[in-house]
Order: structure tokens, then C-alpha cells, then sequence
């Protein structure tokens, strides 16, 4: 056993950390816990060769770096040093006092120097995990709202990527900030970000109750820079808010506190505890770089094309290799790439593994419906960076001819958000990624009186022959999670033939689940788990219009579902099970 623990100890990475400071302590002990090797490094003794990365915070930056480029001098290979500072801290002054930005070389190549923000990291990984069309239906009409209650640096970076990444059409998203105070979101919007009403639909109130009259149903929770007990009491008190207006929203309780692992019956289908900063230190986001996967790959792609185009990518600051490359013009290509799932969202896309595509291209509608959020997203980049409007460009006074609507844009200008567009394909595919279209089912189980054997055979023949029809699609079941036979239907969906399902509430999720008997709650929370989408709806009413509009085949596992006043609705394709347990389609499988 000791050799074994010897041995894993030796192949894991080896960090080296220099200096104090929680942000400093925080990633180490983060990264001890996920099996890296995490050491202290006094000033002035040597770097070892296996060293994968050197920790520092901004604290005299200059002589410290020019002292570890004399200690790493003829190591073979660069050392990747990372200054970890906070937006607005030590480490803006230092870069703008001419100190390395986001990563160059010294002298010799001795050291990479990378900036990160954690709390910014912390970001892009929550809304990424937790994306905000996760709970809202963008197809559909409906918008994003987010709502973020604390002021701190997890909320400020929220806010900001919030804006970023929740452009899915003609609406802006809606971000509602809560504080003890609404004076102190105000004070830190018109001093860092004054043109962020342009991004999005803002509001700001106090706590520790919201103000949502009048406001879109939220439909995500963020609760960020408090202790953890007052956290928790303050999602809930916002959750029955939430539950006020008809909606479920996810609450994400944004603080580091070991949160205790419960049991999924206790679950309240909500509530989800994260810690931001365990995860901007996780080893796959700070030293595998698995966030920036994509971002490299849009940014090697742009490479490549200028090389073709004959010209030296290397000559200009933004065609360097992603090594070299300045923090502005990486977080650019991370901003692209993170909004690339708002885009596959608003098209009822998604990613599979490359080997289940053989080709896939948007069509002329969604091409130009994309380019269209595309440019307000390139446009959204600029306003939060404090650029405007210039009938010519000015890089010294951020001002940029294309910061108009879309419409207003020139036929050449259109063709560069159209190209960004169609490329979305290819970028994926270069990470190993196809796109697919979703063939959305909408499942409906009624009152079944027939054998369940004799039901549970044909609803599995039933999703066989949909999976061989339209193999090229992306089985997406969604449904009622309180109708038991169409989660029957979704579990063996999901396991069988890795569906994806679509979860649609009729009413908040604290009644739908006190509604359920106490067998029943342990599965609607396993479903709820591992849903793509929860998507509120308006009672019964707005379920049989969503499925009306959007279920492209409608599976009802009883032919007395379909009598009344929906028999003559779409969806017109529609598979039943008869009262023998024989399936009857209307159309050609």
C-alpha cells in the first residue's frame, strides 16, 4: 500500500508556492486535495525541473520575477509562474506600471508569467456548469434572469459574465442585484461598468428581501460572498419569493464553507452549494487548463487561417501562440467560446462526441438569427470594456465605427458575424465535438391500467425505433416530472439510449414535490438531477402549448390523453399506445 501511495505521489504534477495571502492558501490547499504535490518555495532557492507551475500573488512582482528568472536560468524549459490577484487590486497597478500582463516571456525565456483572477475563473466555471439557459427555454421566447444576491468579488464577476454570456435573441437578459445596501451595486456599476445597462436589463434592490414586483420570473439564484449559514437562510427567504411568481429557480449558495454531503431524498431540488474558489483551483481548471480548451482551440484556429491567408500570425500581439498570449486577447477567444452553448441553446443543438456526427451545418434562418447575437455579444465585449461609438476606430479613446445594431451594420461587416457563425461547427470539431439537432419527444403517461410488463416493451420498442429513424438527432425526451409513467419512460430513455430530458414544472417545485407521495419524491429528484433543462410553464395550459410549439413527436402512453379539445394540435407526428399496449404512429418510421 505505502509503494502505491509513493508511487501516485510521484507522478502527480509538483506546484510551488511563494508567498502568503488567502487567495495563495486557498490554491494550495485545493490542489493538495485533488493529489497534486504542493510545496512552499523560499526566495532564493532553486526551482526543480518537474516544477509544473510557480504560485505568486502581485506583491512586489518585479524583483521577484527577476530574481526567479536568474534561478531558472538553463532549466531546458520555461517555468509557468501564475500571480494570482484579484480584479482592481495589486495587479492592475503593476500592469500598468509596464510589469508582464497576462503571459510573456523574459529575458531568456526563463518564465511565463500568467494573471489570473479567481474570482473571474470562479465565474466562467459556474455559468458554465450551471448555464442560464439551464433553467429557461430560449426558443420558446423566454428570457434569462439572474439574480445575485451579496456584494463582493464572486458577485461582481458573476454579474459581469452574466451580461456576457446571457445574450440569446432580440431580449436582453435580466439581472437583478441584491444587497444589504442597493446604493453599493450602483456606486460599483457607474464606476466600473457605466455603459452595463446597454448589456442587459438591470435592477437593483436591497436585501434581505428582493424587490421582484414587476420583474420576469428569475430563473437562476446566485448567493455569494456571506457566511454560510446566512447564505442558506437568505436562497431559501429567496426562493419563496421566487415561488411567489410561479418559478423554480436553481440556487447556487456561492461560498466557501464546507458544505456537509447529504442524501438526494433530502434534497429540495434547488439549492446547489458550490465553492467558487475550490473550483478556480481545481487542478483541471488552474493547471490542465480544461476551461480553456476551447478558447485555444477558436484561438489556434485564427491562427491557422492568418498563416493561410500568408501572413505571420506571430507579428501582431493577438496571432502569438496561446502561450504568449496577453490576458485581454485570451479572455476574448474565452468569451467566444463560452457563449458558444447560448448559441447551440437558442437552436436546439447540442454537442456529442465527433464520432457520432458525420456532418452538420446551421441553416440560412439560424445562421442569420446567430449573427445577430453574435454581433450583440461582440458588442456587449466592448461596452463592459468601456468602449462606445466612433465614426473611426481609436483604440486610445475605445471608440469603434461597429458598435451599432446589426441591421445598421454594412453587407461586409453582416459576413463577418455570418463567418463566426458557421464556424461554430468546425471549432468544435477540432475539440473532439460534433453538433447534432435535438429531436424532441414530448412524453405523456396518463392513468395506464394495462400489465406493465406488456407497457414497459412496447415504450422500449417504441424509443428503439426512434433512435433508428432518426439516428443522426439528439434524443431529447421532455415531460411532467409529476407524471409517473413518462418518468418511466425517461429512465429508460436515459439509460438505454443517453437521452437528454427536458423537465416542464406546472407550478412551483416545493408544491409539485409535497404533492408527490414520499416513493415518488426520490425519483422526480433524481430526474431533476440529471436534467438539461427545468422549464417553468403556466399551470396545465402552458404545458399543452409548450408541447404544442416545440415537441416535435408527442409519445402518449394512453389513447384517452389525446381525446378532447388538443386532438386536432401539433404536434401532427404522434406515436400512441392503444388500450392492448400496442403502439399506433400516424406517420412513417
Amino acid at each position: 500500500m505505502i509503494g502505491a501511495v509513493t508511487g501516485a505521489l510521484m507522478g502527480a504534477p509538483l506546484v510551488l508556492v511563494d508567498g502568503v495571502g488567502p487567495l495563495l492558501e486557498r490554491a494550495r490547499s485545493v490542489l493538495a486535495a485533488d493529489g497534486v504535490r504542493v510545496r512552499r518555495h523560499r526566495p532564493g532557492a532553486g526551482i526543480p525541473r518537474g516544477a509544473a507551475a510557480l504560485l505568486v500573488d502581485a506583491r512586489d512582482l518585479a524583483q521577484r520575477l527577476a530574481a526567479l528568472s536568474v534561478q531558472t536560468r538553463g532549466r531546458g524549459r520555461p517555468l509557468r509562474v501564475v500571480v494570482l490577484a484579484e480584479a482592481g487590486g495589486a495587479s492592475a497597478q503593476t500592469e500598468d506600471a509596464g510589469a508582464p500582463g497576462a503571459v510573456s516571456a523574459l529575458p531568456g525565456d526563463a518564465l511565463r508569467v500568467e494573471w489570473i483572477d479567481p474570482h473571474r475563473t470562479a465565474a466562467r466555471v459556474l455559468l458554465a456548469r450551471w448555464p442560464l439557459h439551464r433553467s429557461m427555454d430560449p426558443p420558446a421566447g423566454q428570457v434569462p434572469h439572474l439574480l445575485i444576491a451579496g456584494f463582493g468579488p464572486v458577485a461582481q464577476a458573476l454579474f459581469v459574465h452574466a451580461l456576457r454570456v446571457g445574450q440569446y435573441g432580440g431580449a436582453p437578459p435580466v439581472v437583478t442585484v441584491a444587497a444589504a445596501a442597493a446604493d453599493a451595486w450602483r456606486d460599483w456599476i457607474d464606476a466600473r461598468h457605466p455603459q452595463a445597462a446597454r448589456c442587459g436589463q438591470l435592477r437593483c434592490t436591497s436585501l434581505p428581501s428582493a424587490d421582484l414586483a414587476e420583474a420576469p420570473s428569475v430563473t437562476m439564484i446566485a448567493v455569494c460572498d456571506m457566511a454560510a449559514d446566512s447564505a442558506l437562510a437568505l436562497a431559501r427567504e429567496l426562493l419563496a419569493q421566487a415561488a411567489e411568481q410561479g418559478a423554480s429557480p436553481p440556487a447556487l449558495l456561492a461560498v466557501e464553507a464546507d458544505w456537509r454531503r447529504g442524501r438526494l431524498p433530502d434534497w429540495d431540488g434547488q439549492l446547489v452549494p458550490v465553492q467558487p474558489l475550490q473550483l478556480a483551483f481545481s487542478r483541471q481548471v488552474l493547471l490542465e487548463g480544461r476551461d480553456d480548451a476551447l478558447a485555444e482551440v477558436i484561438h489556434e484556429h485564427y491562427r491557422d487561417t492568418s498563416a493561410a491567408q500568408g501572413r505571420d500570425p506571430a507579428a501582431a500581439p493577438s496571432g502569438v501562440a496561446w502561450t504568449q498570449l496577453a490576458t485581454s486577447y485570451r479572455d476574448a477567444n474565452r468569451h467566444q467560446a463560452d457563449h458558444l452553448w447560448a448559441k447551440l441553446a437558442v437552436t436546439d443543438c447540442q454537442a456529442v462526441p465527433e464520432e457520432l456526427v458525420e456532418s452538420f451545418a446551421f441553416a440560412p434562418m439560424e445562421v442569420e438569427q446567430l449573427a445577430v447575437i453574435e454581433h450583440r455579444r461582440w458588442a456587449v465585449e466592448r461596452w463592459l470594456d468601456g468602449w462606445t461609438y466612433g465614426a473611426e476606430r481609436d483604440n486610445a479613446r475605445k471608440r469603434h465605427p461597429q458598435l451599432i445594431s446589426y441591421a445598421e451594420l454594412s453587407d461586409a461587416m453582416q459576413d463577418l458575424d455570418r463567418f463566426a457563425v458557421r464556424l461554430v461547427p468546425a471549432l468544435l470539431a477540432r475539440s473532439g465535438l460534433g453538433v447534432v439537432r435535438r429531436l424532441i419527444v414530448g412524453v405523456q403517461g396518463g392513468d395506464l391500467r394495462r400489465p406493465e410488463a406488456a407497457s414497459q416493451r412496447a415504450v422500449r420498442r417504441v424509443l428503439r425505433q426512434l433512435r433508428a429513424r432518426w439516428p443522426d438527432r439528439g434524443l431529447t425526451l421532455a415531460l411532467d416530472p409529476t407524471d409517473a409513467r413518462a418518468r418511466l419512460v425517461a429512465a429508460e430513455a436515459v439509460a438505454r439510449h443517453g437521452a437528454q430530458l427536458f423537465l416542464l414544472l406546472t407550478a412551483p417545485l416545493p408544491a409539485l414535490l409535497a404533492a408527490q407521495p414520499a416513493a415518488a419524491r426520490p425519483e422526480m429528484l433524481r430526474l431533476l438531477a440529471q436534467a438539461q433543462r427545468r422549464i417553468q410553464l403556466a399551470g396545465e395550459t402552458g404545458l399543452g402549448n409548450w408541447l404544442a410549439r416545440r415537441a416535435e413527436i408527442l409519445f402518449a402512453l394512453d389513447e384517452r390523453l389525446l381525446a378532447g379539445p388538443q386532438a386536432d394540435r401539433p404536434p401532427a407526428k404522434r406515436v400512441v399506445l392503444d388500450a392492448g399496449g400496442d403502439a399506433r404512429w400516424n406517420f412513417a418510421y
